[in-house]
């Protein structure tokens, strides 16, 4: 296990994967493989270090190669959008240690 020292080295040198979409910048937080093909998750981005107390949704976009050119498209099908999210909410507990499935009565889930 990391000791808090290896981990704020860690983070320091966090550099984040910035994405524009519409203007708007974009930082990558995830990436998943689901059914064989690749997804990103982003939230929009912020210099500030600080979290945000709100819940910040995360959008969803498919890895497509056009003309040997990588790009990022919509998931149109809603129902594969779901499942993907589910994957990334689960990948995303797997990694920051979420050990709870939302559905039981402890404290942080009500």
């Amino acid at each position: 296990m990391a000791d808090e020292k290896e981990l704020n080295e860690e983070f320091e040198e966090y550099e984040p994967q910035i994405v524009e979409l519409d203007g708007e910048p974009f930082e990558v937080i995830d990436a998943v493989c689901y059914d064989g093909q690749n997804y990103v998750a982003l939230v929009p981005y912020s210099e500030s270090d600080e979290l945000e107390e709100e819940e910040v949704e995360f959008i969803i976009l498919k890895e497509v190669e056009e003309n040997g050119e990588y790009m990022l498209a919509t998931v149109d099908d809603e129902e594969l959008y779901n499942e993907v999210g589910e994957a990334f909410i689960e990948h995303l507990g797997e990694v920051f240690g979420d050990e709870h499935d939302h559905d039981c009565d402890c404290e942080d889930c009500k």
